[in-house]
């Protein structure tokens, strides 16, 4: 970019994805807004120009690559719009939209930020001691880590849970309750393949392989029982809070 980026503008309907965004933001000198749909971005886009637009591609009221596609469009044009999603199969529909960057969950430090960027940036340590500190290093699945020690990132001081708790177990918890709540009460099958993309996102960030089965089950064949019982037992032994 010509210019040093300083406003982001997240379109992400989980609050666990959110959450590392919004720490390697703040790791990187920007300022953050959220939206957790595409009514609430327009609404933002409104008053509100951000430098950067990193928009989900699967939200509660529609797909992410419309509002691409929008802010491809628009005159002035956004300064760089970049597409954030589980699912690799996407990239290319995301780049035919008018998306400049495409960045697959997990959201890494490592990986992400000079794609989200458009520069190198010289984080000042290396880029693996980042990722540990933010809480956003791979784990194994189902483990509950030990907490991190202090460092120069002792105010991210996490204890990861499986993959990648954007250091908010909280976040998790609330995006699982979430979805349960609707597969239990939303028998309209748009509202089911959403709640199941939704899951097999959370899933694919923490390589949980047996939540990403069932949900990747639901989006076949609609049936949610075995899934709404994964959940409430995951919500009802989750790790400590």
């Amino acid at each position: 970019m010509p210019v040093r980026p300083q406003t982001v503008l997240l379109v992400e309907d989980s609050r666990f994805a959110a959450e590392a965004v919004r720490l390697i933001c703040r790791r990187a000198g920007l300022r953050l807004r959220r939206a957790d749909c595409l009514a609430s971005a327009r609404q933002h886009l409104r008053v509100y120009r951000p430098d950067i637009a990193l928009i989900d591609l699967g939200l509660p009221d529609g797909s992410g690559l419309d509002l691409i596609d929008e802010l491809n469009r628009q005159k002035p044009r956004i300064d760089r719009i970049v597409a954030l999603t589980g699912e690799p199969v996407l990239e290319q529909a995301a780049r035919r939209a008018g998306a400049d960057a495409f960045l697959e969950k997990p959201i890494s430090v490592t990986h992400h930020l000079a794609r989200l960027l458009g520069e190198a940036r010289d984080l000042g340590e290396p880029p693996e001691v980042i990722d540990t500190a933010l809480g956003l290093s791979p784990g194994t699945t189902g483990a509950w880590l030990p907490p991190i020690q202090p460092s120069l990132f002792g105010q991210f001081r996490t204890r990861p849970w499986e993959r990648n708790t954007g250091a908010d177990p909280l976040a998790l918890r609330d995006d699982l309750l979430r979805a349960q709540d609707m597969l239990a009460h939303d028998t309209e099958p748009a509202q089911i393949g959403y709640a199941a993309q939704f899951l097999a996102g959370i899933a694919r960030s923490m390589d949980d392989q047996p939540l990403l089965a069932l949900a990747e089950r639901v989006r076949r064949s609609g049936e949610t029982a075995a899934l709404i019982a994964h959940l409430r037992l995951r919500v009802s032994t989750g790790p400590p809070l």
